[in-house]
């Protein structure tokens, strides 16, 4: 018989007694093959086999299965913890405030290759990992906790599996050599997942108490705020600092702390990995853009400045001087006049990689979490103008949002404008202290705080094109249309190159479902169209 037919046999023998002392007399030749095959007892060697028979499975199922009452089946909890210590079954636990018969059993797929196959079953998932698949084991087990998936206590049992099956990790090794305890490994898993996982290496110490439990979670933090812990005293976490005052909600990993737990790691080609908030340069696609004389020169001098060659003799220059290095550039002007792309081509002609900032994601309903996010960002930069060999462009697009003038607050101290506030003082922080490339978009000037245009060393304003550069672009998106339409739908139509573009994809999508270009006269059709502004009637009463 294979090991598989007496799994079968087990399952055939077991009757309405449940787990009696009748069912394991009768299979006791078969309970025993499964016992010696795997190092288990007979009893759970028969739970294997109701598991395997019926998985997914809650406790209270089983329960009924196996005929006795939920405080009976306690008796049985240390056999199907031994099960899912040997990774024979996985067990999904409930939460603090879930219910116990909510807990789930599974039975992994590598354990169930080897019953097919009628070997024994050595464990060896998560042994002998690379670092990087060390960490993504780490981030996926806390993870799990976060999404209620599983309990503290199963986390706990889940990284320190990992620990112990990669002894040849850096991590591990540091670990033990700073004779760190089990809390303090689990903290040190949580920043270093986040770091190499999100490229985040700062953490909101509420997320301490969503994985420790808030009893565990806040002893944690009142620790490290009395700088009593030891990852505090071994200089391996330290609070965020704004203006040179420490943030009670936020910590991160020290220099130190990246250097000798993560020295296995490259953390520059971690960061290289691009993510969809960085877009490559080599990505770019060339495409001519059409300017006003003015803005055209400037638009050439900025490139020609952020070259490789000449933008490290600036930066050098400037420093000599004793003046701030970093670069900051405002792109002001209407929608639809090329701020954006004028910053791709600038991008793909200087070979530099563009980190765009999703403003939408750095506002947070948490208090201190929308400073803290912006602060991210520019850690995050300042790490990538670090490891990369050139520096790429910080791109705040549609900049309103965080560049505004600044809120006057009433006495009782405006909640959200405090936060507006605070993001801006942080922002203004930063571009002092840029070591890069920073290029703001924004279509209205106006609302943009007196403090932030001093910062900016490069302002280009945008204007709606004029009639010679109206009409290469007709004749670039174009090329059917002759010299003359070109110059009549150029004078005619006071259009920014976004709309222009608009036009030209109607014009194609037409193309597609007639097979032949556009005349003049349909292009004037389309033109009228584009145009969203019409006359409102006005509403009232005729006298």
């Amino acid at each position: 018989m294979t090991i598989l037919n007496h799994f079968e046999r087990i399952l055939s023998l077991f009757g309405e007694d449940g787990l009696s002392e009748s069912f394991f007399e009768t299979a006791k030749e078969n309970l025993q093959t499964v016992s010696e095959l795997y190092d288990i007892t007979n009893v759970q060697a028969a739970l294997l086999a109701l598991i395997m028979e019926h998985e997914p499975i809650e406790i209270n199922k089983l329960s009924e299965i196996i005929k006795c009452k939920k405080i009976q089946f306690y008796h049985y909890m240390e056999d199907l913890d031994v099960l899912a210590n040997k990774r024979m079954i996985k067990r999904f636990s409930p939460t603090t405030f879930s219910r116990f018969d909510s807990m789930v059993y599974t039975v992994p797929m590598d354990f169930m290759s080897t019953v097919r196959k009628g070997v024994g079953y050595n464990n060896t998932i998560n042994e002998n990992l690379t670092p990087e698949d060390f960490f993504i084991s780490a981030e996926e087990i806390i993870n799990a906790v976060e999404l209620d998936d599983l309990n503290f206590e199963d986390c706990k049992f889940e990284l320190f599996d990992l620990f112990k099956k990669n002894k040849q990790i850096n991590f591990v090794k540091k670990s033990e050599e700073y004779n760190l305890n089990e809390g303090s490994i689990m903290v040190m898993f949580i920043f270093c997942s986040a770091l190499l996982n999100k490229e985040d290496d700062t953490i909101r110490t509420g997320k301490l108490c969503e994985v420790f439990g808030n009893r565990e979670g806040r002893r944690i933090i009142k620790r490290f705020g009395t700088k009593e812990h030891k990852l505090i005293v071994n200089d391996l976490v330290e609070p965020i600092c704004y203006n040179g005052i420490a943030d009670a909600e936020f910590y991160r990993l020290t220099e130190k702390a990246k250097n000798e737990f993560l020295s296995d790691i490259d953390i520059k080609v971690r960061l290289k990995n691009k993510g969809s908030d960085v877009i490559p340069s080599n990505r770019i696609k060339s495409k001519p853009l059409f300017y006003n004389k003015k803005i055209n020169e400037s638009v050439k001098e900025l490139t020609s400045i952020l070259s490789p060659e000449n933008f490290v003799i600036v930066q050098k220059r400037l420093i000599e001087k004793g003046m701030r290095n970093g670069f900051a550039c405002l792109f002001s002007g209407p929608p639809g006049t090329g701020k954006t792309e004028t910053v791709y081509q600038i991008a793909r002609e200087t070979g530099r990689d563009i980190f765009q900032v999703d403003i939408s994601e750095t506002k947070s309903m948490w208090f201190g979490e929308s400073e803290r996010k912006i602060k991210a960002v520019f850690d995050r930069y300042q790490a990538m103008v670090k490891f990369e060999a050139l520096a790429p462009i910080l791109l705040f697009n549609e900049a309103d949002g965080v560049f505004g003038k600044r809120r006057e607050l009433s006495n009782d101290r405006d909640g959200p404008g405090q936060t507006e506030n605070a993001i801006q003082n942080i922002i203004l922080q930063e571009i002092e202290n840029l070591d890069g490339i920073l290029i703001a978009t924004t279509n209205m000037t106006k609302n943009l705080d007196k403090a932030f245009e001093r910062r900016f060393l490069y302002k280009i304003e945008f204007d709606k094109p004029d009639k010679e550069s109206k009409k290469l672009m007709w004749k670039n998106f174009m090329p059917h249309l002759n010299d003359d339409d070109a110059a009549l739908l150029a004078k005619k139509f006071d259009f920014s190159g976004g709309q222009i573009e608009n036009i030209m994809r109607k014009s194609t999508v037409s193309f597609v479902l007639k097979g032949n270009d556009q005349c003049l006269a349909e292009l004037d059709a389309l033109c009228e169209e584009e145009f969203i502004e019409k006359a409102i009637a006005k509403i009232g009463f005729a006298v």
